[in-house]
């Protein structure tokens, strides 16, 4: 199975940027450290696993006012932004243009980059229900619920879940293997930017 990634984007010293990955039908995660610029981790892990497909959790492209599209007159919003109650691009300002840099590099390496949001993933799989994003225990929850719900062969470990960065990065890897079986929704115009999912 080719490797692809999802990531969970954070801000660049956080340590809160997760990846997660498939490698040999088991699932992995990669971790940037506080302090560590998340840029380089993200650039060294596409140079090492050299994967053909990321999604990431992070907009890549402004609303379309500011690239003169016709139809298109909100400054702040997206509307894929709007279609998945996302947060502005224009407010997540610096983050926005280091995913948009990043995906431009990696699409120049002839890999496949998307924009995604956790957030429908775990919708569709009901983790509110679970407690998602709510408490320690509640990660478990989650965690153990994806675990029942990804098919054989692929595995992983529920409790490399540490934190919900490495949940979110795994929903980001769903909506990428959602994406390569044929089994995905789109938000927002194409023109303008759209959110896989």
């Amino acid at each position: 199975m080719e490797i692809i990634f999802g990531i969970d984007y954070g801000s660049k010293l956080s340590g809160n940027t997760v990846i997660a990955l498939i490698q040999d039908n088991h699932i992995f995660f990669l971790e940037a450290e506080e302090k560590v610029n998340a840029d380089e981790f993200i650039s060294n892990a596409v140079e090492h696993f050299k994967p053909k497909l990321i999604f990431m959790d992070a907009p890549m492209s402004l609303p379309g006012v500011y690239k003169g599209l016709e139809g298109f007159s909100n400054y702040h919003f997206r509307k894929a932004d709007i279609e998945t109650k996302a947060m502005s691009p224009m407010f997540l300002g610096g983050l926005a243009a280091r995913a948009m840099e990043l995906r431009d590099k990696f699409e120049a390496m002839n890999i496949e980059v998307k924009e995604t949001y956790p957030r429908l993933m775990a919708n569709r799989f009901d983790l509110k229900a679970f407690g998602y994003k709510s408490s320690k225990s509640a990660l478990r929850e989650c965690a153990l619920h994806l675990k029942e719900c990804i098919k054989e062969p692929l595995r992983f470990n529920s409790a490399d879940l540490k934190t919900w960065h490495h949940l979110d990065a795994l929903l980001a890897l769903m909506s990428a293997l959602s994406y390569q079986c044929g089994d995905f929704c789109t938000y927002g115009d194409p023109r303008e930017g759209q959110i896989y999912v």
